[in-house]
Order: C-alpha cells, then structure tokens, then sequence
C-alpha cells in the first residue's frame, strides 16, 4: 500500500511538471497565431511581396515582446523571451509542415542572357566562378565577373558574341565597357530570380498551403 501511494506521489509531481512544462509551449503557439493575424490585418494581399511582408511584420512585432510580461502563472510571471526558451522545440515535422531550399542557377541565367554563347572565355570564366564558389562567401554572379576579368585579354562583356546579342540589344550594345554592363546583368538576374519567386508563390498559393512563408536569401539566388 506504501509503494502505491509513493508511486500516486510521483505520478501526480510528474503530472504537474508536464503541464507546467507544456504550458509555455500552448502560450508561445498563442503568440505566435495572435501576431500572425496582426500581420495579417496590417498587410493586405494587393501589396508587392505581401507574404514576405507579413514574415518581416510578425518577427518585428515578436521582437518587439521580446522582454514584456506575456505570461502569467500566478506565482510568477514571464517575459516572451523567456516563454519561448521554455517551450518545447518543436521540429517541422510536428508543426505540420516542410522547409525547403530552392537553389536558382545564376549559371543558366547568364548562359540564357548570352543565348548560349560558345565564346571560349565565357564558358571558362562560368567553370572558374563554379570552382570560386566551392571557397567564397560572395555571389556566383560576382565570382563570374572575378573569373571573367582575370582571363577576358581583350574579350568584353559586349562582346556580339557575349552579351551583345539580339535579346540584349536595346540595353546592351557593343561600345559599353565592362563596368557599364555588369549593373545591367546583375539587374537581369535579379529580374529572374523575382520572376522565379513570384510564379513559385503562385503556384503555392493555388495549392492553398496554410501560413506558407516564401523569402529570398540575399542576393544568392536561393528562396
């Protein structure tokens, strides 16, 4: 009889332990819906990259939490900051969704812009700036342009061969130099990699995903 009432003890000490436990982790996930819809109010779905927005809203929104009095226990209260280093560290798996990385290749992009072009220097320089990445903190579209200078001699970036061609000739022409057609080429990728991110929301929101949160990674290409 002594050995059921230590294990009633232990079992109810437990109990109470789990649910103080778990009740940072209902209170965080409380937050985290109560901004979200604020987010949500003070972003409407008409605006550029309204998503991306919201994400931005709701962090600024939490940080802003971050050392107020949010959670109340009777004998103690918490701080947001502190409620979230208390609740459980839920993986995606058990929050119900994914997280995936989608990598463009600014590679294709710029063979695309040159129209495929075969010019021996330029195929060099996308193989070298590969090579840079494996090593580099930077862009591969900066390392493109490093490898580029250091083997063009006296071939140019407007080169009819190059960039100079049919598809780029109203922006592009023969007699730019080099530092005139960088800015142009930087612009054209990060005109692809938004077109890429936008038919990629579509495409998710069609599909009626729940709170997707589509971003873009710096200027590296990935979403």
């Amino acid at each position: 009889m002594q050995n059921k009432g230590i294990v009633k003890v232990f079992a109810l000490l437990f109990g109470l332990v789990s649910i103080y436990q778990l009740s940072f982790t209902f209170k965080a996930s409380q937050i985290d819906e109560t901004t979200k819809e604020i987010a949500i109010s003070r972003i409407a779905d008409t605006e550029p990259e309204y998503d991306v927005k919201r994400g931005l809203e709701q962090t600024k929104y939490l940080d802003s939490l971050s050392n107020e009095k949010v959670f109340n226990i009777g004998i103690a209260s918490y701080t947001y900051k502190e409620v979230k280093d208390k609740a459980m560290n839920l993986g995606l798996d058990l929050k119900g969704g994914i997280n995936v990385i989608l990598q463009i290749s600014v590679k294709d992009i710029l063979i695309g812009l040159a129209n495929n072009s075969k010019d021996p220097v330029f195929r060099k320089a996308l193989d070298d700036a590969e090579e840079l990445q494996k090593d580099s903190q930077e862009t591969y579209l900066d390392d493109f342009f490093k490898a580029f200078d250091a083997i063009k001699g006296d071939t140019e970036l407007a080169s009819p061969d190059i960039f100079a061609n049919r598809t780029l000739s109203d922006e592009i022409t023969f007699n730019l130099t080099d530092n005139e057609v960088k800015p142009i080429i930087e612009r054209k990728i990060d005109e692809s990699i938004v077109s890429a991110f936008e038919v990629l929301r579509k495409r998710i929101d069609k599909f009626g995903v729940t709170q997707p949160n589509i971003q873009r990674l710096g200027n590296s290409g990935r979403i």
